[in-house]
């Protein structure tokens, strides 16, 4: 038999006793034997103590609550069974006796259980208050009911009396206890029933024993058993979990009981009321003041929370850009003034993480970054985050040195560029450092020069720059350039210029890769060095990409109608990869010009494969199943694996970077590695292209290894639309020609494209 069969067995066991135990001593049923009475009693107080126990030792949830309700209900049975023992060998109780001692066992047992409920065995100090008040203000209201009404102020003499009201005093303790828990969110209202039933059988019984008129049996036992059924059923009954409310809610409880109690000794002061009811209903106001007391530090501990709260970031509990404003004020005002440096910093790609594996991911991210950042700054340094994924450090002290701050610049980089692990996912990052000394004696130029210094090294490619009084003015310059990139980005302010690439098998050009430049109307041409990285920082990618597609697409499509079939790559950037309806753009962009998606080839750099990206994988995938070709570009400059070549089974093309070709002549490594990855390339089905072609010897080699295609000045220059129309449109159609990209003393010898 199970657990769940057993407990409903008991419970039905309880009620179906406590029934027939009432039943019996109805008046107009003939009362049972005494051993009979008795063997029904005891076997409800058994199952009742069966289900206690067993809920305190089979669920883990409260288990020491229940433990020593549990304790309670077996002291309790103990007594009752003592009792019913004395009485079938003809003996008489004397009062109060061994049985009271075991039924008063009961209610510390009870109360201290009920104090667990409110939040288990380590309570806060109010909880208890509120408990004890609660507890004190019903034993008042009790006594006035009952010692000064019912029994018209007689209280006795001796141990009995006190025994006899210690059974009402004790349940309307716990009850007044409960009934705060409630107003707590505690809630299990079988355990309330329990003792509220507890309650009148006490009551009853001290009212019939000050008349004599009490016996055993009868109502008051019905009462006492139906009470402790109920403790049973509430044994296994999901008990509300205390909810967290305000200050006034809490306080709600104790208030009422307080005026209770206030009103008890006003009336004390007219009507002659016992010394029992006295002396609760003083207790019960010495509580409550102690009660005021406390609440009105927990307000004040509440308005200090609040107050730090203001100054905290909720994601990672550092100091805020207030926080961090009001710590430099205070270095630069203080009465000892120290040397200050701030390092502001700025995460890499960090953007592309939040966009790849959602904010989730970006904020564990950030969470990680912070306890990296905690493990290397000393305990005098203050750490805190700006916002987004900038962090901000402020070191301070009198032997703090530029050549210190830059050593921590140094550290902080290479602890973040380990690897993080977020979600299972091994994502890598780098952070841009601005470095400002205090020098203006303000926090706000602080953080506008380290802010200066962190843009300085972010264009930079990354890396820690310290402020520099003329970087004001470069920052300036950076302004005005952004805004005007801002303007120009989708114009005809950004022109292309085509560089040739060659097929080393056949000496013909197969196609041409559009390289972007910026004609500012004051500072000329500008390359893509230049302001791409602005463009990326101030999100003008998307407009640019689409600028530079729809030039490259239309002009190529010129090239087709004109008879020349060569084909147009385009670069596009981690932003553009990442925004889904790119291909959906790229399509209606070949559609509108008519060219076909073969003639179109898309070259990303390795470093955007870096965060993993899916959205990334899905784009390039899309791209490939129209039939547009792509290009791995700068192949080797970063973090080249094979696991790149593996996943990226879609790319046709991978091209070789400059600086392997640039001396594969002179270097015996840079030939190997240009070699072996040629060969794997094959053996993979890649296309080979090789960047940065400067001379003949150069050329040679590459299609003495099996190169595939090539590109460089010794082939030609990147030059405008214009000039590569006249080129193609000057050679005989499979005829040798010469090439003049830019530069009249650069020939070179090769054939146009054939079909």
């Amino acid at each position: 038999m199970g657990t769940r069969a057993v407990i409903t067995a008991l419970r039905a066991g309880a009620v179906a006793l406590t029934l027939v135990f009432a039943a019996a001593h109805l008046p107009v049923v003939a009362g049972p034997a005494p051993w009979a009475a008795g063997v029904a009693l005891n076997a409800v107080y058994l199952c009742v103590a069966l289900l206690v126990v067993g809920r305190a030792v089979f669920v883990r949830a409260h288990r020491t609550v229940w433990g020593l309700i549990a304790a309670g209900v077996c002291c309790y049975a103990t007594g009752t069974a003592y009792t019913w023992v004395v009485q079938l060998q003809g003996g008489k109780l004397p009062f109060p006796s061994l049985a009271d001692l075991a039924w008063l066992s009961f209610y510390p047992f009870a109360y201290c259980a009920i104090l667990g409920l409110f939040g288990g065995l380590r309570l806060p100090r109010r909880l208890v208050l509120d408990g004890a008040i609660a507890g004190l203000g019903g034993s008042a209201l009790f006594s006035v009911l009952v010692v000064d009404v019912l029994l018209g102020g007689a209280q006795g003499h001796g141990w009995a009396q006190l025994v006899a009201l210690a059974y009402p005093l004790g349940d309307s303790l716990l009850l007044g206890t409960l009934l705060c828990g409630m107003t707590a969110g505690v809630r299990n209202p079988f355990l309330t029933a329990g003792v509220a039933t507890f309650v009148l059988a006490d009551t009853g019984y001290v009212v019939l024993s000050a008349q004599g008129l009490y016996a055993s049996g009868g109502l008051i036992n019905v009462l006492y058993l139906t009470g402790l059924t109920l403790l049973g059923f509430a044994a296994w009954h999901r008990t509300a979990g205390a909810a967290v409310r305000p200050v006034t809610s809490r306080l709600a409880g104790p208030i009422w009981f307080a005026v209770g109690a206030l009103v008890l000794l006003m009336v004390a002061t007219r009507v002659r009321l016992s010394a029992v009811t006295v002396v609760l209903a003083g207790l019960t106001l010495v509580l409550v003041v102690s009660r005021v007391f406390l609440a009105l530090r927990e307000l004040e501990s509440v308005g200090r929370e609040r107050h730090d709260e203001a100054r905290r970031d909720p994601l990672t509990g550092l100091a805020n850009r207030r926080a961090v404003l009001e710590h430099v004020d205070g270095l630069i005002t203080g009465p000892q003034r120290a040397p200050i440096a701030m390092l502001l910093l700025d995460l890499d790609r960090f953007k592309e993480v939040n966009d790849s594996y959602g904010h989730p991911a970006g904020d564990q991210l950030l969470r990680e970054v912070t306890n990296r950042l905690q493990l290397i700054t000393r305990s005098s340094d203050v750490l805190g985050r700006l916002g987004g994924d900038e962090f901000v450090l402020v070191m301070s002290g009198v032997s703090l040195t530029p050549a210190e701050a830059n050593r921590l610049a140094a550290r902080i980089r290479d602890e973040l560029r380990r690897p993080f692990r977020v979600d299972g996912v091994q994502i890598t990052i780098d952070v841009s450092i601005g470095i400002a000394l205090d020098e203006a004696g303000d926090a706000n130029a602080l953080f506008q020069h380290a802010d200066i210094a962190m843009y300085k090294a972010k264009r930079a490619g990354g890396g820690h720059v310290a402020y520099r009084r003329d970087d004001d003015q470069e920052s300036r310059r950076r302004l005005e350039l952004t805004a005007a990139l801002r303007r120009d980005a989708g114009t005809d302010a950004m022109v292309l210029h085509y560089q040739p690439k060659l097929d080393l098998n056949s000496g013909v050009v197969r196609g041409f890769e559009a390289l972007v430049r910026w004609e500012h109307p004051s500072l000329g041409r500008l390359f893509p060095d230049v302001f791409l990285p602005m463009a990326e920082q101030n999100g003008l990618m998307p407009a640019l990409t689409h600028n530079v597609l729809s030039q490259a697409i239309r002009q190529c499509a010129q090239w087709h109608a004109d008879g020349h079939p060569v084909s147009v790559a385009v670069n596009a950037s981690a932003t553009d990869l990442r925004f889904e309806q790119f291909p959906q753009h790229i399509a209606e962009l070949l559609d509108l010009h008519g060219l076909p998606a073969r003639a179109l080839t898309v070259e990303i750099t390795e470093t955007m494969m870096l965060t993993d990206c899916p959205a990334t994988e899905r784009v390039l995938d899309r791209l490939t199943a129209m039939g547009v070709d792509v290009s791995i570009d700068d192949y080797g400059t970063h973090h080249s694996t094979l696991s790149y070549l593996r996943r990226l089974h879609t790319a046709r093309e991978l091209k070789l970077d400059r600086s392997f070709i640039a001396d594969l002549l002179t270097e015996a490594r840079s030939a190997t590695i240009v070699r072996s990855t040629i060969d794997l390339c094959h053996a993979l089905n890649i296309i080979v292209v090789a960047e940065g072609v400067e001379d003949a010897n150069t050329l040679d080699k590459l299609r003495e290894w099996g190169c595939d295609l090539a590109q460089g000045y010794h082939i030609g220059r990147p030059g405008p639309a214009d000039e590569v129309t006249r080129w193609l449109g000057a050679i005989p159609f499979g005829d040798a020609g010469v090439t003049v990209f830019g530069d009249p003393g650069l020939v070179e010898r090769f054939q146009t494209p054939a079909d």
